[in-house]
């Protein structure tokens, strides 16, 4: 099942970047809700905050990282195929969605397609797409988890070791089905 979300998010950041490539030309500004937010068509050739983006061989580097990501990321879901972990798993595979699609712009278009302008008075947050979206709810998500389902860090050896009551007399660790 989360593959297909990893396919249908695919689909929906590489749809809504062939239709801002088709519609707008690059650096066209479409208000939508004046002095807010508004529609642009932007190519970053660098990484986040257009990191890397002024030397040639930032894509190159960018592109490699973007693959290996993906590959560890893919691997990382299908070792977790355990119901337990399904937020783990769902933030991975928003992680996944938005690194495959920035990668297949980076492949293809030697640039990431941002659209999505936010403008907070004088200062303009950096323009972002659904790609980008994906990898900061599921970094978030990841975190959040990671920091606070405790959960996630009882192993088999702890429940046991929970389940295990000392005698006071003998010292010996008794089972809790074998209580006297």
């Amino acid at each position: 099942m989360l593959y297909v979300l990893i396919a249908i998010l695919v689909i929906l950041d590489q749809f809504s970047k062939y239709m801002i490539t088709q519609y707008l030309t690059l650096m066209e500004i479409r208000p939508v809700i004046e002095g807010f937010f508004s529609i642009t068509y932007f190519q970053n050739s660098g990484g986040a905050f257009s990191f890397l983006a002024e030397t040639e061989w930032g894509i190159i580097v960018l592109s490699a990282i973007s693959v290996t990501v993906s590959v560890i990321l893919l691997y990382v879901l299908y070792k977790l195929r355990n119901n337990k972990m399904f937020w783990i798993r769902f933030s991975i595979a928003l992680l996944v969605s938005g690194t495959i699609g920035n990668m297949v712009d980076r492949i293809r278009v030697k640039a990431v397609v941002d659209f999505l302008m936010f403008t907070f008075g004088k200062y303009t947050f950096p323009i972002f797409n659904v790609a980008d979206m994906c990898i900061v709810v599921g970094s978030i998500l990841l975190a959040l988890l990671l920091i606070f389902d405790k959960r996630l860090f009882n192993t088999d050896d702890n429940k046991t070791a929970d389940n295990l009551m000392v005698d006071a007399d003998t010292l010996e660790g008794k089972s809790s089905k074998n209580d006297l």
